[in-house]
């Protein structure tokens, strides 16, 4: 009995004994543990560089920006290009995946110093931002062909000039500062996507657009940025007109040229005034400037410093004009809501043509401000 029971055991501890093998056999040898991951940083439209960071899992402050944007401030990191802030500067960040960081960017705006007047809160502004070759921000702007009908952005191709205006002219160029491009180019026959030719024969095509419809403003400190083209024949200009052109027509609505400049005269600054005389028809005022600086070599700022009753207009933030009522023998219409325009024509405002083939309006920025308590911009 005894042999016996001992004999049980023994079976007994073989089996277990091959059980417990047989379980160790399809043991794996645990895992390695991922203890962290690499993250890198892209500029989005800014410039510089920046180190791919590992950073562990447990968590560690992300590198300090190094990205720089002209004419914005650094916001904070997103996931993706188009994303919002997620993280803040030197967050403490914990990555579970491989992860790519994406700056923000925020506009940074120095408030003007215009001697006289206070200026207050950006109102408004188009930065021209987005890759080489994108599109101007339809919500701001309509880019024009030719076309003689007011609710046209007040009507194109007036004053026998001699342009097809065509989309296709117009782009951002993709740098950090960020650009809006008018490419004005000579050519001898009509090109696709050129819509009308106003004139017997057109030579160039360019480009119009405007915020009629868009984006209106009464009153404030108003700007761009812009480096004039060169040559001949090219007539650029930043302006505005009267949102009530569709309704009373031209020179009724008003017209502010705030800047205007013919491409044979690197060295003049204009600014023209277009109003309805006392019979109902056109007339202006006109003020050059002439200071040594050639306005075609580098950008400045033109702006308009309007309040009820009053306009003034800068070069470089320096005021060398101002318009009052009893300055025009006429209608005063500019105390109402105008839109905004930018464009380069051709014609004899610009001089002989002198052999170019193709030239640039390269606009940097449009802004506006509050001035002085007034100051409105509706969408």
């Amino acid at each position: 009995m005894t042999k016996l029971r001992s004999l049980r055991v023994f079976v007994s501890m073989i089996a277990a004994l091959t059980t417990m093998l047989a379980l160790g056999s399809s043991v794996q040898p645990a895992a390695s543990v991922t203890t962290s991951y690499q993250v890198q940083f892209k500029a989005n439209g800014g410039s510089g560089t920046m180190t791919t960071q590992v950073v562990p899992t447990k968590g560690k402050a992300l590198s300090a920006n190094k990205f720089k944007k002209t004419g914005y401030a650094f916001a904070g990191w997103a996931t993706s290009s188009t994303g919002a802030v997620k993280y803040k500067d030197r967050v403490v960040f914990k990555p579970r995946a491989k992860t790519v960081l994406y700056a923000k960017w925020v506009i940074s705006v120095t408030l003007p110093t215009l001697p006289g007047h206070m200026v207050g809160a950006l109102l408004w502004s188009d930065e021209f931002a987005g890759a080489n070759g994108g599109l101007i921000n339809s919500t701001n702007w309509t880019s024009r062909y030719c076309g003689h009908e007011a609710s046209n952005g007040g009507g194109t191709c007036h004053n026998a000039e001699p342009q097809w205006y065509t989309p296709d002219a117009i782009r951002l160029d993709g740098t950090a500062q960020g650009n809006a491009v008018i490419t004005t180019t000579r050519v001898s026959s009509p090109p696709a996507n050129a819509g009308q030719c106003k004139v017997g024969q057109c030579l160039y095509t360019s480009g119009r657009f405007d915020t009629q419809g868009k984006v209106s403003f009464q009153y404030g400190y108003i700007e761009a940025r812009i480096k004039m083209p060169v040559g001949g024949n090219n007539w650029p200009a930043f302006w505005a007109l009267g949102d009530n052109i569709t309704d009373v027509g031209w020179p009724r609505s008003g017209e502010i040229d705030i800047a205007e400049t013919g491409g044979n005269t690197p060295l003049r600054a204009s600014s023209a005034i277009h109003f309805a005389n006392g019979g109902g028809g056109h007339d202006y005022i006109v003020k050059d400037l002439y200071n040594g600086t050639n306005y075609q070599s580098d950008f400045h700022t033109y702006g308009l410093a309007w309040t009820p009753n009053s306009m003034q207009l800068y070069v470089d933030r320096q005021l060398f004009w101002t318009v009052l009522p009893n300055n025009l023998n006429g209608v005063w219409s500019f105390n109402e809501p105008f839109f905004l325009i930018l464009n380069n024509a051709t014609g004899g405002f610009g001089g002989a043509y002198d052999g170019w083939a193709k030239s640039y309006t390269t606009i940097d920025y449009v802004r506006a401000w509050a001035l002085d308590g007034h100051g409105s911009v509706v969408k």
